[in-house]
């Protein structure tokens, strides 16, 4: 019986650090996001525009790249 409730809450303490990890990572996603826009903004381009979406789409997927390059 023992083994069955160590068991479980070792279970437990796994789910909740994993979805305390994807939180972060979401709130690390948004901030992204939101860094994009804000230097968009700064740039001058009007936020209602397509051209604000398009260079926030592109910054942050520039950036994306370069963090995640690999090594080399």
């Amino acid at each position: 019986m023992p083994r069955i409730i160590l068991i479980g809450s070792f279970a437990a303490l796994l789910a909740a650090s994993g979805t305390q990890s994807a939180n972060a990572l979401e709130r690390a996603h948004q901030s992204d996001w939101q860094q994009a826009r804000v230097a968009c903004a700064d740039v001058g381009i009007d936020p209602a525009s397509a051209s604000f979406n398009q260079c926030v789409f592109d910054l942050y997927y520039s950036l994306w790249d370069e963090q995640n390059e690999p090594e080399r």
